[in-house]
């Protein structure tokens, strides 16, 4: 099997595989709160854990918060803004081509009677950073959020996340920079980022699903989604996900690692276009201008259906969707590329393919292969 769907859910690294083993050979389970001597030594491996993360994110301890994951980060961001904020003294500033858990709570914060302004971009996919400065410029409320992610989950392409960070503490705003597609593809450090909320799901990088974190640049404070017991410094409670908090640093270390190998995979992936662009003239690469995470493609292939593809490729054992794993199943035309400006024939036949760190020519080559064949097919038919 070929998992070309790493932006879906990355397979859990070795090394995380290899821990679940030692807990379930060790039946190592308890509640890290507790004050026996288990409970103690599953607290402190979770804040050893906590620290490699801080030197893996360049943060401190206290900027980590450990929950299920980017929704959860999300709404809890959402809900710390706005749930006791007077309405009109609040804005919100986003990208239309926010993930679904972005937009969903910009809606429902808008039915609370909340404003908020999208903001344009250009046909490459990056920010109109000018349009924002102008829309700042413009405005004279005090609780205002700028919403845009650090990179785009389809088409993978990278934002000036530290220009926006910029321009939004310029006029006292607050930026959230949805990262989970960028941590553990892309070095990060949040220190340097200007981005005051941040977000990460451990699945993304081979860390455990149902595991992630928030990072918040002020926690002291932030008003939190879920009370209770105290855990997280008062700012997320329950039981903590020990395990999946381990995951975290031992995947996020190990794919720190493969990152050194991002030259090398920017090489195969465009050589991999060209192939595309070669073979299916009247091919659509978006984003293919500007920067991008590593080993993410997210194209429409000319007269080749989308619907086509997909079979042929999950007959061969490769995984790969039609873009965002959330909305996959709804086989609908691409909001990014109608966004973007793409006509409604290519949205409706893109597809995302994203080897991530695991690209190699060899597999592009396998890819080539049956989309041609898959062309050749069809003229035959």
């Amino acid at each position: 099997m070929i998992n070309a769907d790493i932006s879906g859910s990355a397979p859990v690294k070795p090394e995380v595989i290899e821990l679940l083993n030692e807990y379930f050979k060790l039946n190592k389970f308890a509640n890290p709160n507790s004050n026996h001597r288990l409970g103690c030594q599953l607290y402190n491996e979770m804040e050893q854990s906590r620290g490699e993360l801080c030197s893996l994110l360049n943060c401190d301890a206290e900027n980590i918060v450990f929950n299920s994951g980017s929704t959860e980060g999300i709404r809890s961001i959402f809900f710390h803004l706005f749930e006791h904020e007077k309405i009109n003294n609040s804005i919100i500033f986003y990208s239309a081509l926010e993930h679904s858990a972005t937009l969903e709570n910009i809606k429902y914060y808008q039915g609370k009677g909340i404003e908020a302004v999208e903001i344009s971009h250009f046909k490459n996919g990056l920010l109109n950073i000018e349009d924002l400065r102008v829309k700042l410029e413009n405005c004279h409320k005090r609780n205002i959020l700028i919403a845009v992610m650090a990179a785009h989950n389809e088409t993978g392409i990278v934002q000036d996340y530290r220009q926006i960070g910029a321009l939004a503490h310029r006029f006292n705003a607050k930026y959230f920079s949805d990262t989970t597609q960028l941590i553990g593809k892309l070095p990060f450090s949040f220190e340097s980022s200007n981005i005051d909320f941040a977000v990460a799901s451990g699945h993304k990088f081979g860390a455990l699903p149902g595991s992630g974190f928030l990072l918040l640049e002020n926690p002291w404070h932030f008003k939190p989604l879920m009370i209770g017991g105290g855990q997280e410094n008062s700012l997320r409670a329950g039981t903590q996900n020990y395990l999946g908090v381990a995951s975290l640093a031992i995947a996020l270390k190990a794919t720190s690692q493969d990152m050194k190998n991002n030259e090398e995979i920017e090489s195969v992936q465009h050589a991999f276009e060209h192939d595309l662009k070669t073979k299916f003239p009247s091919s659509n690469i978006l984003g293919d201008s500007v920067q991008r995470v590593p080993g993410i493609t997210f194209c429409a292939l000319g007269n080749l259906k989308r619907s086509k593809i997909q079979n042929l490729f999950d007959q061969e054992g490769i995984l790969i969707t039609s873009g965002s794993a959330c909305s996959d199943k709804k086989n609908a035309a691409s909001r990014t590329a109608l966004h973007l400006g793409y006509d409604k024939h290519i949205a409706q036949e893109t597809i995302r393919i994203s080897l991530g760190l695991g690209a190699s020519a060899s597999i592009y080559r396998q890819l080539i292969s049956l989309l041609d064949e898959l062309a050749t097919h069809d003229l035959v038919a």
